[in-house]
């Protein structure tokens, strides 16, 4: 929800809600990462070769990519992971 939307979760009133969830193919080489556009709650998926490469991938990008944090959840994340090299990671 977080990487499409910036987001922890749905409103509760789904009248709050004013866009709909959208996916939308990319022309993008197979092994890149879906990105994702929250201001139009868009999560963006290159044509990958299978199923099991998607979710791999999805999985990796909503783990470790940054994004707009509206409920400010990875503020205190980032902060912490701010410390060490570029090596560290």
């Amino acid at each position: 929800m977080r990487f499409v939307s910036g987001r922890s979760r749905l409103p509760a009133n789904t009248a709050d809600i004013s866009q709909r969830f959208q996916i939308m193919k990319v022309d993008r080489p197979y092994d890149s990462l879906p990105t994702s556009q929250t201001c139009f709650f868009q999560l963006r998926l290159p044509p990958y070769s299978s199923q099991t490469v998607m979710s791999e991938r999805l999985r990796y990008a909503i783990n470790n990519c940054r994004s707009i944090d509206m409920d400010n959840y990875m503020l205190s994340r980032n902060v912490d992971n701010a410390e060490g090299s570029d090596t560290d990671y």
